[in-house]
């Protein structure tokens, strides 16, 4: 069980699925007018689609695996990565974002934070002393020249 919880999308996984309970038992708070909710929430799905299909895509030019458990070769710095250290993650807290407004619960909405927290100060430091570990100089000359999010 513990390795499961290391897994990056599943706490916020968990934080969404918890926030969709909140908010259909005790806080039903729906912020967005119809069909304003699912325009936006549409939009904002696919741009975090997009993002994430792009980071798999750049991973899988470099002969990398996105499976966090498997071991890295190569750094991979170029396309989306030459903006953004983790636009995946980015990509999942623009979805939680993105469900939120679908389904119009400011709760869910709300997840994001939280989902954040855990992958700025838990899920991201700890890849971070594993890439330094692997590849040194190069991944910090890599960090000082790419944000963590944007």
């Amino acid at each position: 069980m513990k390795r499961f919880l290391r897994l990056p999308p599943v706490i916020p996984a968990l934080c969404t699925i918890f926030a969709g309970v909140v908010h259909n038992t005790v806080w039903a708070f729906e912020p967005l007018q119809e069909p304003w909710n699912n325009i936006s929430g549409g939009i904002i799905l696919a741009i975090a689609v997009l993002m994430f299909t792009v980071s798999i895509l750049a991973f899988r030019r470099r002969g990398e695996s996105f499976n966090v458990g498997k071991p890295t070769a190569n750094l991979v710095t170029g396309g989306i990565y030459a903006t953004s250290r983790n636009p995946a993650y980015l990509a999942m807290l623009i979805a939680i974002f993105g469900i939120g407004c679908v389904a119009n619960s400011l709760a869910i909405i709300l997840a994001t934070i939280p989902s954040f927290v855990v992958f700025n100060w838990y899920t991201i430091p700890r890849e971070e002393r594993y890439l330094m570990g692997k590849l040194g100089f190069v991944y910090d000359q890599y960090r000082n020249r790419v944000r963590r999010w944007i």
